[in-house]
């Protein structure tokens, strides 16, 4: 059944949300992620709906940003992701009743429930972090001839201006165009995307994924330091890959996406992980260990807190979990094999002979 968000699943949000953010969220965006929470608390509250209370005909909207977290200096603003919704609901024929993020922590979704009077649907398009917004889409990748319209909103600038920009098509042409916008406004632009029926979302996102997060988070919260690493490998089923030193990042910021590789040795051996935004690969002896939409996250040693890529510089330590695609949900846009090409060839890998 439906229920209000409460202050307290703000905090299991975002611990669940972080470490499945796949490496793409850490330490440094959890005070600005618990604050839009706690905003959408205040600002009329959160009502949490199963995805069942649906019915199949219902209009759901997908509320997510586009862009690369780490690049750039965005203008964007929490309200940005309400300006968004609201442009988008407007062009639609049937008033939403629902909307979904893309991936959590999703608290851009939160405020967009909140402020639009509709309900924050127990779903994603996938459980944990995805690079681009066809691995988002839901399979729409195989289904050119399905239109869909895409909005993007940037923030106020100094000079009074906004970026604002709507595309309706299939969700390729589409999100070329947000992904313009993005670089246009610094990295970043507040999303949402629709119309999806909820039977749709029913048969291709992520069931559940919301209450996966708020488990995740409380599990790890009821542990303390040290002890929330192991809270986190007993949920998922998981396993840590390695604990050790980072001893190389080369990740950095180009064409909209974070690129590169990082490290890790540790006593269980030197792994390299494939980074396109979020951890997509893990290799040990030029062997893969496992491939997106396997979870791979990266916490801090001493006090379990999920740290980001771009917090783990040459001689940090960190813990890398290992969870595979089977234990937590998943939408079909991730094993979708038509979003695949442009991943691997901007990261030189192979990751469509593992799904």
């Amino acid at each position: 059944m439906s229920r209000m968000f409460t202050e307290e699943d703000v905090e299991a949000a975002l611990f669940g949300g972080l470490f499945l953010s796949a490496g793409g969220s850490g330490r440094g965006r959890a005070a600005r992620q618990r604050e839009i929470g706690r905003m959408a608390l205040t600002y009329g509250g959160v009502e949490f709906a199963p995805l069942d209370e649906f019915d199949d005909d219902e209009v759901i909207v997908t509320a997510t940003g586009v862009g690369a977290p780490g690049g750039g200096k965005p203008v964007i603003a929490p309200r940005d992701s309400v300006e968004s919704a609201r442009l988008l609901i407007e062009m639609l024929p049937a008033v939403p009743t629902g909307v979904m993020c893309g991936h959590v922590p999703g608290f851009n979704g939160w405020l967009v429930a909140a402020a639009l009077d509709l309900k924050y649907v127990d779903a994603a398009a996938n459980g944990r972090g995805h690079p681009t917004v066809m691995m988002g889409g839901l399979g729409l990748a195989s289904r050119p001839e399905i239109s869909i319209t895409q909005v993007g909103v940037g923030g106020l600038r100094q000079d009074g201006s906004r970026l604002t920009v709507a595309a309706t098509g299939n969700i390729s042409l589409t999100e070329k165009v947000l992904r313009q916008a993005a670089a246009l406004n610094g990295g970043l632009v507040s999303a949402t995307r629709g119309p999806l029926k909820a039977g749709f979302v029913k048969a291709n996102a992520a069931p559940g994924a919301i209450t996966f997060q708020l488990d995740l988070g409380r599990a790890m919260l009821a542990a303390e330091g040290r002890a929330r690493v192991a809270a986190a490998v007993d949920f998922l089923g998981g396993e840590i890959l390695v604990e050790g030193e980072v001893v190389k990042n080369d990740v950095s910021y180009g064409a909209g996406f974070d690129l590169g590789e990082m490290r890790v040795k540790g006593p269980q051996g030197e792994f390299a992980f494939g980074v396109y935004n979020e951890f997509m690969t893990a290799e040990k002896d030029g062997e893969r260990i496992a491939t997106f939409p396997d979870q791979i996250g990266t916490l801090d040693p001493e006090d379990g807190h999920p740290v980001a890529i771009s917090e783990l510089p040459v001689g940090a330590k960190c813990v890398v979990i290992l969870a595979r695609r089977d234990r937590f949900p998943v939408g079909k846009g991730a094993t979708d094999p038509a979003v695949f090409p442009e991943v691997e060839e901007a990261m030189g890998l192979d990751l469509r002979s593992y799904l």
